[in-house]
This record gives structure tokens, sequence and C-alpha cells, in this order.
């Protein structure tokens, strides 16, 4: 009888859905739901595992029972009359990802309307009216993930057995919002500049072929033309500072040399760069972002102290004035940092560029842990040398500087304690500066793995 009980028990303990009521199916054609058979009710297994014999069963009438109250989902429909569950039950949805099952709120899964499972109208060609279940033949692992976003909220995280494109795929799949799988993406380095072109005409044409060396070969050409002259630049400013090697072209106290050969080159130089900031300031699609741009910036900053000295030398035709406007040459290395830009065109600077990005809270945490090492023993070694005779460490700040040698294992022996006292914190400033460099490396180890095998293997942009 026990088993007879629980037997009976089982078709009242299924959920019920709007979805199943449209797909119910009797053989008499009736409508279950709004006409229930009287006296002796006969209930059909679909399927074998709800009933051991299959087919039918037969239970007696019921007799000298109140009338039960027709529960109403939150959509109006009418649930049978042997329905005993509560509402909130009948509002679970079981799916099925390849053989593995999850179970969880209609709520739960609606809360991400953009989604196909949050849509009805796009899910319900994944229902299975038999089983009562949504059925997806797709990746069990990265469901999991994604099960755990519908639960929780917050962002995706990859198992770290599922590769990237089957992740990636597997959320274009499921519709997943598109802000939040762009959070994903930047995670785990994908680079996904928006890309803002002038309106079709001549100065979009223009504009690819200086912003965009790979739209095609004159493109190419005008960027390794820039790479060349910058080189050449930075390596004119190196060249000029080596003893008999300065320029000629002005002496103080003579007039300008214009055929000096360094004079010559930093001109070529200076031209080029003038004639690719002039026409990108004119083909640029906003003149507002041009400007907003760290390396249109140095660009313009490159070439303003050639113009501020030959200004200066042809306003008096003599070397005299060029003096006071020498110092800001310096600004020329800047031109440096335009080899950054061929980052998106190098896998290995790009690693490299987001490893250190990712790595930013744990420097600071090793910045901060050193600072704290380096006030701690310049003090201490300080307070231990005072007195003295022969102490080389004279105040706090001379403490600074021998601690930050000690503790980055450098050592160049121009500061150093003398007393017993001072040697012993020279010892442990040594050993807590091992253990201080060492914060940093696991971080950032981890980082440029992530971002290394993205980039040589799985990774798809």
């Amino acid at each position: 009888m026990a088993v007879v009980s629980l037997l009976n028990q089982a078709p009242y303990r299924r959920t019920y859905s709007s979805r199943e009521r449209l797909n119910v199916d009797t053989l008499d054609g009736s409508d279950p739901w709004l006409s229930p058979h009287s006296g002796t009710e006969r209930h059909q297994y679909p399927h074998s595992s709800h009933h051991p014999g299959g087919g039918y069963f037969q239970r007696s009438p019921r007799r000298n029972f109140p009338p039960r109250r027709r529960c109403v989902t939150q959509e109006g429909e009418l649930l049978p009359l042997l329905h005993t569950c509560q509402l909130s039950t009948c509002e679970r949805i079981t799916i099925n990802v390849s053989g593995k099952y999850f179970e969880t709120w209609r709520k739960t899964l609606e809360d991400h309307p953009d989604t196909l499972l949050g849509d009805p109208e796009r899910r319900v060609q994944y229902y299975d009216k038999h089983k009562d279940e949504y059925f997806f033949d797709r990746h069990r692992p990265t469901f999991d993930a994604i099960f755990e976003y519908y639960l929780y909220g917050g962002g995706l995280k990859r198992p770290p057995q599922v590769p990237d494109d089957v992740f990636l795929s597997e959320l274009d799949f499921f519709e997943i919002e598109r802000h939040v799988v762009e959070d994903y993406r930047r995670g785990e380095g994908y680079i996904s500049d928006a890309v803002i072109l002038p309106e079709r005409g001549f100065k979009r044409r223009v504009w690819m072929l200086m912003e965009y060396p790979e739209t095609s070969l004159y493109a190419y050409i005008i960027a390794i033309i820039s790479v060349i002259v910058t080189v050449a630049s930075i390596a004119l400013f190196c060249v000029e500072t080596l003893p008999g090697m300065e320029s000629k072209h002005c002496v103080q106290g003579s007039e300008p040399n214009w055929v000096d050969p360094f004079f010559i080159t930093e001109t070529v130089c200076t031209t080029w760069f003038t004639l690719e900031v002039l026409v990108r300031l004119l083909a640029c699609p906003s003149k507002i972002a041009y400007f907003k741009d760290f390396k249109n910036l140095v660009d313009i900053t490159a070439v303003v102290p050639y113009y501020v000295t030959l200004f200066n030398v042809l306003s008096s035709m003599t070397c005299d004035s060029a003096k006071s406007s020498a110092s800001l040459a310096f600004l020329r290395v800047f031109r440096l940092i335009r080899i950054f830009k061929l980052t998106k065109h190098s896998a290995g600077l790009q690693v490299l560029i987001l490893t250190f990005k990712a790595s930013v809270e744990g420097l600071c945490l090793f910045l901060v842990a050193l600072t704290v090492c380096i006030l701690v023993f310049s003090s201490a070694v300080y307070f231990a040398e005072m007195g003295i005779p022969g102490s080389q460490i004279h105040s706090i700040p001379d403490g600074f500087w021998w601690a930050i040698i000690t503790m980055t294992t450098v050592g160049y022996g121009e500061v150093v304690p003398v007393g017993p006292l001072g040697k012993l914190i020279g010892m442990m400033c040594a050993v807590s500066g091992v253990l201080t460099l060492s914060i940093p490396v696991p971080i950032i180890t981890e980082n440029f793995n992530k971002f290394y095998s993205h980039k040589t293997g799985r990774g798809r942009i």
C-alpha cells in the first residue's frame, strides 16, 4: 500500500507550466485542465519511468471530499483539480543540457529577458512536452558557468578546462547580454577598440592610410616609413650627445650652419612628423577625439622644440638665442611612445602591456610594502649608527638611499653601516627586500600566462 501511495502521488508532484498546458495530449482530445474526468479517474504516464507498468492505472473515486479550489498561475491559467503543488512550485523550470539537469524558478531566468532562456518565446522551440523540460545539446561545463550567472549575477567566469573559443561560442548561442560578454572579453585581454571612421569619401581613404596599416599596401608602407623616421630621430638625438659628435649647426657666438648633417637629418624627420600630424588632423573623424588621444598629443609635442629653436635662430640669425630653447629638445624623446602604436600588430607587446595593466593592484601592494620597509629600516639604521665614528648615514633621507639599494639587492657600497647593530639591521633589510620583491611575481606570472595562452592559441577576436 505504501508503494501504491507513492505512485499515486507521483503525477501530482510534477511541475506544470503554461507551456505544458498548451502541449498536453489526451486520448479523447479533451482538455484535462478544464474538464477532469468524473468518478473513476484515469491518468496516463507517457513514459515507463513514471510508472513501472506503463499505460494507465486506476484508483478509487473520491467520496465525501469538499470541492477543491482551482489554483491560478500568474498568467491567469487554471491548474488541474488534482494539482496539489504550491503556486511557486508551478513556476519551476527544468533544463536538460546533454543529459545534465538544472532546475530553477522561471523568474530567475526571466530576470534576464534579453537572453535565450529568459525569453519564453525564444526558448519554447527547445521545449519537450513529453518530458516537461527544455533540452539543449550543448557543452555542459560551459553551461555550469552560465547557470551560475543566472543564479547569482555578476560577471562570467570561464572554467579552466573550457577553451576560450568554445566558451564564447556557447555565450553566443544562449544570447547572454552583450555588455556582460564584453566585460568578460576585456578581462581575458581581448582588444575591442571602437573604430570611428569619417564619412565616405576622400577623408575616409586618407584616414585609413594614416591610421590602419593593415587595410592596404600603401597604408603599410606609410607605417613602415613612420617607424623608420621615428627610430632615426631618436638615434640622432642620442648620437648628438657623444663627445666629438656634437652638432655644428649652431655654436654659441657664431652664425648658424644650415648644411650641418645633423641639422638636415633633424629637419627631414621633423618635416615628416609635421606632415603626418597635419594630415591626420585634417582627415580625423572628430577633432575633439583627436586632441584627447595621448599619442596625438605626443606627436604634436615632439615637433615643438625644433620649431621653437628655429624661430629663435631666424629671428636674430645668431645662435645666442637658441640656447634658451635648447632645454625643450628633450621632448623629442617622447616620439618613442609612437612605437607603442605597433602593439595592435604585435602579439608580444600586447601580452606585456595587458599583463602590466591587469597587475596594477598587485604592483600597488608591492609599492606600499616597499615604502613601509624603507621607512622602517632607514629610521632604524640612522639611530643605530648615530654617534659612531666614521658613520656614513647622517640622516634618515641618507638611510632612504641605503635601504632601497639594499632591499633591491643592488648594493653599490658607497653607503654602508659600520656598527654591529647597523650591520644586523642591514642583514634584516636585505632579507626583507627579497621577500618584498616576491610579492608581485605570482600576480604578474598568472596574468602573463592567461594573456599569453589567449593570444597564442585559444583566443579569437
